[in-house]
């Protein structure tokens, strides 16, 4: 038994791929998902490379702690505690799920990605080499049963009572004030010709803060940033849009159509694999995909879109999702409107994909692999999504030589 097994949430790939590279550079042998091949039965594998590490480390975040987003991180933290093989890393400042709160992770929340959170994690990993899981932090002894309450004591008690849960309260409001980056999110996806997001990783906590998307304007919406932190009294020392695509202004429709339709936070479509390579040998690059649709979602379309502007119809419907059981692209259905499959993209520089969500099918759907120019698909898509609720969200990455 020997090496180390990575567990995230989808959400999370761009920080666990900070984790993955300091422990490899580190010396460490190290699996996670973006390890499976071609082919390679997804489940398979993990339960494979999990039952052959020594240690388990599992990424704790604001998504991979809820259930339903991070069922499988749970799944596989449980799994890891029962043989002795957990350490959990905190990424994000959250309440671990229930069973895990006697073991204490490594606080590197919030995580960023930077040289010494990343030289934390490495020393931790080599600290559990070194003497295994440590054993669960012993629970406080409940308290014994009060006596008989004396009066002046009781009213005592009831006023500091009130003046602590005053004092509490007014900690707890002055928590939930919203971030740099949940006062810039609404301020973006109100940008024309634009599908932008903030970057987790450069999430403005430090006062840098980084944009991932596309624009037709990147250097209009790092002045929008400004402009919103200038506003708010914000301290902003930078924005940085390098993870931004640029669309050709004069193609924006196949963009703004599917805004139009855009409601916040997101968060159905994810693609991980980051950084994405051309493989010279086959002339491709490997992306996995994940579509998780709400309860609400009675239909899915899946596109792909390029900065010349051009769509493609790549999955019309659910059908289409689910014929991809036939196909070698590892598709792994997780319930109803929950999928993950690899898809292979064959050029370099940025692509993009999103869905289209709705209460009902669309009312006018392409063939599968029909390709439109922006504005053609424009007019198709507001023609298919006239009556009922839709939603849709959007995803950018970039793929380089190696």
């Amino acid at each position: 038994m020997s090496g180390i097994y990575l567990a995230y949430s989808l959400a999370d790939g761009d920080r666990a791929a900070k984790i993955a590279e300091g422990l490899r550079a580190a010396g460490y042998s190290l699996w996670w998902d973006r390890d499976i091949q071609p082919g390679q039965d997804r489940k398979a594998a993990i339960a494979g490379a999990m039952a052959d590490a020594r240690l388990c480390l599992i990424c704790w975040s604001r998504t991979s702690v809820d259930d339903d987003t991070g069922a499988d991180v749970i799944d596989e933290a449980e799994a890891a505690k029962e043989r002795g093989a957990y350490l959990g890393l905190l990424l994000d400042k959250v309440e671990l799920p229930f069973g895990f709160g006697g073991h204490e992770p490594v606080d590197v929340a919030p995580f960023r990605g930077t040289a010494g959170e990343v030289g934390a994690v490495v020393a931790a990993a080599r600290d559990f080499m070194a003497s295994g899981q440590a054993a669960p932090v012993a629970l406080p002894e409940p308290p014994p049963p009060p006596g008989r309450p004396i009066n002046k004591a009781w009213v005592a008690g009831a006023i500091g009572a009130l003046v602590l849960a005053g004092a509490i309260g007014f900690f707890l409001l002055r928590s939930a004030a919203p971030s740099l980056a949940q006062k810039v999110e609404p301020h973006l996806a109100r940008i024309d010709c634009a599908w932008l997001h903030v970057d987790p990783i450069q999430s403005g906590a430090d006062g840098h803060i980084g944009l991932i998307g596309v624009a037709g304007d990147p250097a209009a919406a790092r002045q929008m940033v400004l402009d919103v932190a200038g506003a708010e009294n914000l301290t902003v020392r930078s924005v940085s849009i390098d993870k931004v695509a640029t669309i050709d202004p004069r193609e924006c429709p196949a963009i703004d159509e599917p805004r139009r339709l855009r409601k916040l936070p997101g968060g159905r479509l994810r693609v991980t694999g980051d950084p994405f390579f051309l493989d010279p040998a086959t002339g491709q690059s490997l992306a996995r995909v994940a579509i998780s649709l709400a309860a609400k979602d009675k239909s899915v379309a899946l596109f792909g879109v390029e900065p010349s502007g051009v769509v493609t119809w790549a999955l019309p419907d659910a059908k289409a999702i689910d014929a991809l059981k036939d196909a070698d692209v590892g598709l792994v259905k997780a319930g109803n409107g929950k999928w993950e499959f690899n898809i292979y993209p064959d050029h370099l520089g940025w692509t993009g994909l999103f869905v289209v969500v709705g209460d009902r099918p669309l009312a006018k759907a392409m063939p599968q692999g029909t390709v439109q120019p922006s504005a053609e698909f424009a007019r198709t898509l507001r023609a298919a999504t006239a009556s009922g609720e839709w939603d849709a969200d959007m995803i950018w990455f970039r793929i380089d030589s190696r």
